[in-house]
């Protein structure tokens, strides 16, 4: 999601962890082909590595200084309200999501979160929905197969996952802004607010 692999937390093991087919081989080595076409894709692969190694080790905080910071205000734009409005419901699963995104922030500091701090703690909701991924993700390896350059300003990374002895490709779309590259959030965080407030009006 730049909120990185925990938005497949849910199954994702099992779903995508399969051996690649042949139309994807092809799709690939003609990316490849135009990679060696592109310019120099370094700068790109670095972002890259920052953000998935701190993700990785759950440092959400220094993973949200790789993403897109107009990303992260609007992901803060969406999210706070729904987390601060969520502060007096009753039903235990709430409560602990609103305490998981909230930390240790209390009172009035709660309502003044920068954009990295909601994005950490909307990734620490995530890690809380599925502990056991991320005790897994701590020793993934990844590797970078190829990036595809969608123009000056854009490109996607497209990656190798390995964990536990099973490998996936998986993509993270980035952008330069200011002379230097961010990962992007990929889920629109409309969505994933309306999900949020769908979720805590069931809740019971």
């Amino acid at each position: 999601m730049g909120l990185g692999l925990a938005k497949r937390g849910d199954g994702w093991l099992c779903s995508r962890f399969l051996p690649m087919k042949k139309p994807l081989f092809v799709f690939l080595m003609l990316s490849l082909v135009a990679l060696v076409r592109g310019a120099d894709t370094k700068p790109i692969e670095a972002a890259f590595q920052k953000y998935w190694e701190a993700y990785a080790k759950k440092d959400f905080a220094k993973a949200a200084a790789e993403v897109l910071p107009a990303d992260l205000e609007a992901a803060k734009a969406e999210l706070l309200p729904v987390f601060l409005g969520a502060q007096t419901h009753k039903a235990k699963p709430v409560q602990d999501a609103v305490g998981a995104f909230f930390g240790r922030a209390v009172g009035k500091a709660r309502e003044s979160m920068t954009p990295a701090e909601v994005f950490a703690g909307l990734n620490r909701v995530i890690t809380g929905n599925d502990p056991e991924f991320f005790e897994m993700l701590k020793d993934a390896s990844t590797s970078i197969v190829f990036v595809r350059s969608e123009d000056a300003d854009n490109a996607e990374v497209h990656f190798q996952v390995t964990i536990r002895g099973a490998s996936d490709i998986d993509v993270e779309r980035l952008t330069k802004k200011a002379g230097r590259w961010w990962v992007r959030i990929s889920e629109d965080p409309k969505q994933i607010a309306a999900s949020l407030k769908e979720m805590i009006a069931n809740a019971k």
